[in-house]
């Protein structure tokens, strides 16, 4: 390890093993060395201080006394395991982080339902391919994955472009803000409640009104002030075929016909597993509507690649926007994920993914409905793997009880949001029965 941030004073009135010594110690106390930390062997410490080994096998001994440090045979010297009693070493307040014994939150997917080995083999891959990981990336994304993303968005969405089309960033925000700067100045943004606050947010900070109005069939009658709408599937309950393509249809018909933009979020949009997935928008729109997807869900949260496909007239401001930047997603994972869905692995294990949520997706309303029956009324979110709950103010409250119980879960304006992604199978009763404990005492109002 690398110790360059001892400074030795050699004029100081202080000993030299006493200012390595302090330096030393003050960052263990600051939390800035973790625990079980290996050090640098005496001689090596000595020779980037450029100081004799005496003054260091002093500090060293001192700091052994002190419970800094512990010695191992034939391993050298380590800092010590965090002190008993919890928290951190004196002068340190530790982080307060509530355990959840159960994970409804949606930041995370099932470990058991994962594509580990064949997403391994793709880095693996991509980091032999030297010349091209040794440059900077594409500040659109690199080329051979926009070609992958172009033919796959169209097999599983239906989405129409180019690979001259797509950007990628390492999010929704990301891309969101690269169309932002694009377009230029604000205008009227309307987004369907719950809404999508990440994105409100950045559609604020570029100068757009932003409105969120309340879920209905009725919703293109109160655009005709909209510059833009944004629609997000994902986080509407489940309709019917008929209800979805009338809605999609007026959607459609008002961009075109009022040269006004849609931004369809199409999160996990193939990810159906009640009905069969209908085509995105975009292709009834193709030169209103920019299609966003993303593999968060699909493959791992912790991939982060997203794309945007864009109509043909905003393409090339938005390559210009890009190049401002550099790339936000990795290029050694923009490489992976191209192979990974050249060779088919995404499409494997999407259907793998389909038979799992739906499985556990029953299991979880299930369990649901035998801790509470009727007295809560839960809606499904298909793609979000997820069942929402509308709330009137109590949302922040339930949420509270149910951390206080142990189990993690999502609160909205005014909507508590439970994700089976993440959570095991065998857990999911148990999560149930705590949120039943959990919420029991919000209704007797034992929570203020």
């Amino acid at each position: 390890m690398i110790f360059d941030f001892i400074r030795i004073e050699n004029g100081s009135d202080t000993a030299l093993w006493r200012q390595i010594y302090e330096q030393f110690a003050a960052a263990v106390d600051g939390g800035r060395i973790a625990p079980l930390t290996r050090l640098p062997s005496i001689r090596e410490l000595a020779a980037g201080l450029s100081v004799s080994r005496s003054p260091v096998e002093n500090a060293y001994e001192r700091l052994h006394l002190d419970g800094y440090i512990v010695s191992r045979p034939k391993s050298g010297c380590f800092t010590a395991p965090r002190r008993s009693g919890g928290g951190a070493r004196r002068g340190v307040k530790a982080a307060g982080i509530t355990e959840a014994r159960y994970d409804l939150s949606s930041g995370r997917i099932d470990a058991k339902n994962t594509d580990i080995s064949a997403w391994r083999r793709c880095l693996r891959s991509a980091l032999k391919r030297e010349d091209e990981i040794t440059s900077r990336g594409d500040p659109c994304g690199e080329p051979e994955l926009r070609r992958q993303l172009a033919a796959y968005a169209y097999r599983a969405r239906g989405v129409k472009c180019g690979a001259g089309e797509i950007i990628t960033a390492s999010g929704t925000q990301q891309l969101l803000s690269l169309l932002c700067r694009a377009l230029g100045g604000g205008g009227r943004a309307v987004l369907e409640s719950p809404g999508f606050e990440q994105g409100e947010r950045v559609l604020r900070d570029y100068g757009w009104e932003v409105s969120v109005v309340p879920e209905s069939p009725e919703t293109v009658s109160r655009l005709d002030d909209a510059d833009i709408f944004v629609e997000i599937a994902s986080k509407r309950p489940l309709s019917t075929l008929a209800q979805r393509t009338r809605r999609r249809g007026a959607l459609a018909e008002w961009a075109r016909e009022n040269g006004r933009l849609i931004v369809e979020d199409d999160y996990n949009g193939e990810l159906r597993y009640l009905a069969r997935p209908i085509p995105a928008m975009q292709p009834l729109a193709p030169e209103n509507v920019v299609y966003i997807g993303s593999f968060s869900q699909l493959l791992l949260p912790s991939v982060r690649v997203a794309y945007m496909a864009l109509p043909a007239r905003l393409a090339e401001s938005c390559a210009a926007a890009a190049g401002f930047y550099d790339p936000t997603s990795s290029k050694i994972e923009q490489l992976a994920l191209a192979e990974y869905i050249r060779e088919g692995h995404l499409e494997r294990h999407l259907r793998r993914c389909r038979k799992t949520y739906l499985r556990k997706s029953r299991l979880l309303s299930e369990a649901l409905g035998s801790a509470f029956g009727a007295a809560f009324e839960w809606r499904l979110l298909e793609t979000s793997t997820s069942f929402t709950l509308p709330l009137c103010g109590k949302a922040g409250k339930m949420r509270q009880a149910a951390l206080m119980e142990g189990v993690k879960v999502d609160a909205g304006r005014d909507n508590i949001l439970l994700s089976f992604a993440g959570i095991p199978e065998e857990d999911i009763n148990g999560a149930a029965a705590a949120l039943k404990r959990a919420w029991e005492r919000v209704i007797r109002g034992t929570i203020k």
